[in-house]
């Protein structure tokens, strides 16, 4: 006479044990090697989408030119450092290269800041470039 197999278990508990039960030594070491590779791929993954942590390993810049000057507008920040805006002007080129003159700012200018600090390095630029005469300086 043969046994009757045995009922399945009741509830998610006892069902979860039987899937253990079920498990062999390959299906065992599978799972735990997923587990190794998963987790720290995960904490990593989410340590890399973390905004505060990625600026302080990356650099960061932007570029905008003023549209009531021909100012450059300048946002940038070295890796884990401050916020540093600058305000440039172009006054002189030669082949590739571009010779600017520049005011670097601890804080975000605001328009009325743009227009001064622009007004001043043309003057700045102007001396430069012309002597009293209006003729270039040597």
């Amino acid at each position: 006479m043969t046994e009757a197999p045995l009922p399945p278990p009741e509830g998610w508990f006892a069902s979860l044990v039987s899937a253990v039960r079920t498990l062999t030594w390959r299906n065992v070491l599978v799972i735990l090697a997923l587990a190794l590779i998963a987790v720290p791929a995960y904490f990593a993954y989410r340590v890399l989408n973390e905004p505060a942590v990625m600026d302080r390993f990356l650099s960061s810049y932007s570029e905008v030119q003023d549209a009531g000057s021909e100012c450059t507008v300048r946002k940038a920040r070295a890796r884990g450092g401050p916020w540093l805006w600058s305000i440039s002007a172009g006054f002189a080129a030669h082949r590739s290269d571009r010779y600017n003159l520049s005011v670097v700012l601890p804080a975000e200018p605001d328009a009325d800041e743009i227009e001064s600090y622009c007004a001043a390095l043309a003057l700045i630029i102007d001396r430069m470039l012309f002597d009293d005469g209006g003729s270039p300086a040597r």
